[in-house]
């Protein structure tokens, strides 16, 4: 009979392919044209990932064998049957000498429980396995998004002020036509537009990096169209680093890992103790050599004999050994992870302080100082040059608010990989648990 983890994992596969079929279908319609106008967000984009990245198909394949060595591992040996004659005791009765014999191998009492209980932790380490490479790709997907949304921005901030100077530049042209402007003022914007354009191939030389990245995720060619991003959403504030402590704690699959390593390193432990006692052999037997007829049927018993206590005591050791290894595996990394976790939350709220800065004072105050400059310049009380570093002010401020959006993304991202699921308040508690 097969044991329930394999059922459970035969049906959860059969789940997850006709859910990835689904997925498959409703994402190639959904996104088959890029032009189609539809915005690609992060977690379209990480749900996609999750369905046809071959790294996380390769794992979960690995997971399946698995958890199909469970039932292998608590059977018996299969049983022997020998059947031998003896040839030269053919007569004239055409009759000969038969010898027929069945066997069977029992370890000893708690070994098979014990095997099967070691591959059944196995098969349950190598399934969190599958869940921390899931959340390492969603994070990887969501970061990539991020990226592919800052080059977006980019290009649109460049392009806009790449309109703005050749204004600047007529303006300038005209001005100097009429002796009211010096010819280095059309020079020095003339300058600035070569500086945007030299910056405008190098965002579209990211663009193509970002777009093959993501295409790598995808399992597609690198230069594979990819639908415009959507916008990156800036949530609230995250809920308290305690919570996410012990969310993390309970949840986290990389810790559920470990934890069934160090069971299944018990288990081991166990088979090792039992390897001090005998294993045995029952059989039934019938000997047709033997004359007498009430001699030939036999029933026996073997067992094998450990007199090498010192291998034994070496399999003990090196379980135990591993045992306490992956024990201080997992100490460690319990307190990597909240180390991890702590930063990640710290680096959110920085990131997303950094936009309300950039966004509420920043760059309304970069704005308001261009429209002096170019106020000035055109009433003839300004230097052009002015409104030059008013304009590159403007950029800057533009593009770090761009560049903060997609570092609160990827940060972001990065925190719900070390929580182990996406952050929502109202997943949990004021007291730190799950509602």
């Amino acid at each position: 009979m097969r044991s329930p983890i394999n059922q459970s994992a035969g049906l959860g596969i059969l789940l997850v392919l006709a859910a990835g079929a689904a997925w498959g279908d409703s994402a190639s319609q959904k996104f088959a044209d890029p032009d189609s106008g539809v915005l690609l967000t992060a977690d379209d984009l990480a749900s996609w990932v999750l369905e046809v990245n071959p790294g996380l198909s390769a794992i979960r394949s690995a997971a399946e064998a698995a958890a199909y060595r469970v039932d292998s591992a608590g059977s018996l040996d299969d049983p022997m049957l020998r059947y031998a004659v003896a040839p030269l005791t053919y007569d004239a009765d055409r009759s000969l000498n038969q010898v027929l014999d069945f066997s069977q191998k029992f370890p000893w009492p708690g070994t098979l429980a014990a095997r099967e209980a070691a591959a059944r932790h196995e098969a349950v380490a190598a399934d969190r396995g599958v869940d921390a490479l899931r959340l390492r790709i969603i994070a990887q997907a969501k970061s990539a998004h991020a990226e592919w949304r800052f080059v977006h921005e980019g290009l649109a901030i460049y392009r806009a002020n790449k309109r703005l100077l050749d204004d600047l530049i007529a303006a300038a042209l005209t001005r100097y036509a009429a002796g009211s402007a010096l010819k280095q003022d059309v020079l020095q914007a003339e300058v600035e537009r070569a500086n945007l354009d030299k910056y405008l191939l190098l965002l579209a030389k990211q663009k193509a990096n970002v777009r093959a990245r993501i295409n790598a995720l995808l399992n597609r060619a690198p230069e594979t169209p990819i639908p415009a991003p959507a916008k990156i959403p800036i949530r609230s504030t995250p809920p308290a680093l305690e919570a996410l402590q012990v969310l993390a704690l309970v949840q986290h699959p990389e810790l559920s890992r470990l934890d069934a390593q160090i069971s299944a390193s018990r288990s081991r432990v166990t088979l090792a103790e039992k390897a001090f006692y005998p294993n045995f052999q029952v059989g039934v037997a019938y000997n047709g050599v033997m004359d007498d007829t009430d001699k030939r049927p036999l029933i026996g018993v073997a067992i094998n004999l450990p007199f090498d206590r010192n291998k034994r005591r070496a399999e003990l050791g090196r379980a135990q050994a591993d045992t306490q290894r992956a024990q201080w595996t997992l100490v460690e990394r319990r307190a990597e992870l909240l180390s991890d976790l702590a930063q990640a939350r710290a680096e959110v709220l920085e990131a997303r302080s950094s936009i309300a800065l950039y966004r509420t004072k920043l760059v309304p105050l970069a704005a308001e100082y261009l429209e002096a400059a170019i106020a000035d310049y055109q009433s003839g009380s300004g230097a052009f040059l002015n409104v030059i570093a008013a304009e590159q002010r403007k950029l800057s401020a533009d593009l770090e608010l761009a560049r903060a959006r997609s570092d609160y993304a990827r940060r972001l991202a990065e925190l719900e990989r070390w929580v182990g699921r996406s952050i929502d308040k109202a997943w949990i508690a004021p007291a730190g648990r799950r509602q």
